[in-house]
């Protein structure tokens, strides 16, 4: 070694140049949070809903969540520089109107589209040009102003609409000129047929995009070897034709018995397949050898006690019944949930008691006559009223989804507690964490007769329970890259860029190959997260909108144009919602004057719900769309589940609730990193 090679080694330790592993750099990013309430949330109406996930439903909440997800991106490039644009939701009302009017009754026959629809485009550029100047020019919040420009841009909708059409609704522009083209390149849909090939893609597909992926990650997280080991890869394709075989034969066959075979031989397959291939690639590291973790004995009780309640609560609660908790409940248990409502809040200010806290016990007269009556009063009219509120199947599916999560997620802080501790007890707990899986998919199983619960959530979980046990003996003998290697890395990030692309095709060859429609406002909403996640991470002016949201007198200290910066994004949230409208528009053929009132609010739910600070300087794009995919699950998955669709914002506010927490976690643990 040379002493050149002795200075470009890092020294250990030295955090502003240590090697962070995939998995890492994908737990510390902004869109991870909504990326996993977007599978929770599915896989949870999928779960309970039997029309839920059915071509016909995901082709319905898809066309809910392509104009939200459109006017996401938008808002939170706005959000991400630090305003905020209340005349968005307005203003593809405004649009519509625009349009709509000018092609039906200015001059005698109308005015070709291909003049309404840049005139409509011109006036929102204005609009949102205006939003920029005034708030770049008088330093008042962009929420003021922008509000302003709402309630003009309301009644401006109101008056002329009816002034010159008599009604608030406009339609009829399908005889305007131009309107066949727009209507295909903005609104068109297509019906596709059934397909014999389309289950076999499906299931290649499937198969090649995890494949791709797990070895994508590997590539990126592990040490490689000076040598391959040309049997560890032999009994890597042995492992690996058993689990091409298990999966075929359980597509093929129909029986129980061949089905639990095959499925047993595919995941055993898969799992040997995955550590043999890292055997034979990768160095290979030494064991630690320690006690038991202490620390990690909470989470081990809190992991086994979710899985009982996740294993028992299709036993206790029935996945047919209707009725609302309260109705269901004894009365002896009403009396004892009340009880229990009321006096939860003095668990804590017992516990503030015995800890000695001195301001608390300075306060105990004023708090127990005043403050505590009040509280527990609140907390037993919250309680009760969501036991009123909530259905006993809604309940059930609440908590095999929490405490099959949360058990899911105190064991995998038990392990990483235990990985710094001894190999021996991170192995053991490893195979805890896969045995519970097991446990609770067999409890799911037995309990339930939906199809959805017997088989796909089943399923899932087993592969769940494969993907555990396989990456902790991984984990325990394979030796961690501490360096950046750019042939591996790019190597891996290939791989799991064509996994994405093949799991993405699989996919929708399954929905659309199955009486599905796809139409135009989905690919418009593809296309605009894309453009606008290019734009943010890859070009110069997403680092000038991250720096102007951070701080905008620093950025323009270092040469940014803040003020432009400002002023196109509030002319790209105007624009983009222009679009919306056009594409609203031509799909349906009419628009309200009052369209989009209100809207605003869920698009900036969407943004913060995808990671986005509504303080600027920090958030995602994708985030933003995968928020906006979360809404719109819900707004779909409530009525397919039967449930009460008032209870959808109880659940919008939960899920809001939950993301800004997880949110607020992500961002502190990657601030920690850097």
């Amino acid at each position: 070694m040379s002493e050149f090679d002795e200075i470009a080694r890092p020294k250990d330790g030295d955090e502003r140049i240590t090697y962070r592993g995939p998995l890492k750099r994908l737990l510390i990013s902004p869109e991870i949070g909504a990326l996993i309430g977007a599978v929770v949330v599915w896989a949870f109406f999928w779960g309970n809903g039997d029309k839920f996930g059915t071509a016909g439903s995901t082709a319905n909440f898809l066309d809910v969540a392509a104009p939200l997800g459109i006017m996401a991106v938008a808002v939170s490039l706005l959000m991400i520089g630090g305003e905020f644009d209340l005349s968005a939701g307005v203003m593809t009302g405004a649009s519509g109107v625009t349009i709509a009017l000018m092609a039906k009754h200015f001059t005698d026959g109308g005015i070709s589209l291909w003049v309404c629809i840049p005139a409509a485009f011109l006036l929102a550029g204005c609009v949102g040009w205006w939003n920029g100047f005034l708030v770049n020019k008088t330093g008042l919040p962009s929420f003021i102003v922008t509000l302003g420009s709402f309630f003009v841009i309301k009644g401006s909708n109101l008056v002329f609409s009816k002034r010159i059409n008599s009604l608030v609704n406009v339609s009829g522009v399908d005889k305007a000129h131009g309107y066949k083209f727009f209507k295909a390149f903005l609104g068109g849909e297509n019906q596709f047929g059934d397909a014999k090939f389309r289950d076999v893609i499906f299931i290649v597909g499937g198969i090649l995009f995890g494949v791709l992926l797990i070895v994508g990650f590997i590539e990126q997280s592990l040490l490689h070897a000076e040598k391959t080991s040309s049997s560890a890869m032999l009994v890597a394709a042995i492992g690996a034709a058993g689990a091409i075989a298990g999966v075929l034969v359980l597509h093929r066959t129909d029986s129980i018995k061949g089905n639990v075979v095959a499925g047993v031989v595919g995941l055993s397959g898969s799992a040997l397949a995955i550590v043999a291939y890292c055997r034979a690639r990768f160095e290979t590291t030494q064991p630690i050898v320690g006690a038991f973790p202490i620390e990690a004995r909470t989470y081990i009780g809190l992991g086994l006690l979710g899985t009982a309640i996740a294993s028992l609560a299709g036993q206790l609660f029935d996945r047919g019944e209707e009725n609302v908790v309260l109705q269901w409940m004894p009365s002896w248990l009403r009396l004892v949930v009340a009880v229990a409502a009321g006096a939860f809040p003095l668990v804590f200010f017992v516990r503030g008691l015995m800890r000695g806290d001195a301001d608390r016990r300075a306060q105990t007269w004023l708090l127990v006559v005043l403050r505590l009556p009040i509280i527990c009063l609140v907390s037993l009219i919250g309680i009760v009223s969501l036991f009123q509120l909530t259905t006993v199947q809604a309940v059930r599916a609440v908590l095999i989804t929490v405490a099959g999560t949360g058990a899911a997620t105190c064991f995998y802080r038990a392990r990483s507690i235990a990985s710094k501790k001894s190999t021996k007890w991170f192995i053991n707990l490893g195979v805890l964490m896969s045995a519970a899986f097991v446990v609770v998919a067999f409890a799911v199983r037995a309990d339930s007769s939906a199809p959805r619960f017997r088989g796909g959530i089943f399923t899932a979980l087993l592969v769940g329970a494969t993907l555990v046990f396989a990456t902790t003996f991984i984990e325990a003998s394979q030796q961690k890259r501490t360096m950046a290697d750019l042939n591996a890395d790019r190597l891996g990030k290939r791989f799991v860029s064509i996994g994405i692309v093949l799991g993405f095709i699989a996919l929708a060859t399954r929905l659309l190959f199955s009486d599905g429609v796809f139409r135009m406002s989905v690919f418009w909403w593809l296309f605009f997260t894309a453009v606008g996640s290019f734009v943010l991470t890859k070009t110069k002016y997403g680092n000038w909108i991250f720096a102007v949201g951070g701080n905008k007198d620093a950025a323009r200290a270092t040469g940014v144009p803040a003020d432009k910066v400002k002023t196109a994004l509030f002319m790209a949230t105007s624009l983009l919602g222009a679009f919306v409208g056009a594409m609203i528009l031509m799909r349906l053929n009419s628009v309200q004057a009052q369209q989009g009132d209100g809207q605003e609010f869920e698009y900036i739910i969407a943004a913060v719900v995808g990671g986005n600070l509504m303080t600027g300087g920090y958030g995602s794009v994708i985030g933003a769309s995968l928020g906006a995919l979360i809404m719109a699950v819900s707004k779909n998955g409530i009525p397919a589940a039967q449930w009460n669709q008032d209870g959808r914002f109880i659940f919008l506010g939960a899920v809001l609730l939950v993301a800004v927490l997880v949110n607020n976690f992500i961002r502190k643990k990657a601030n920690e990193q850097r």
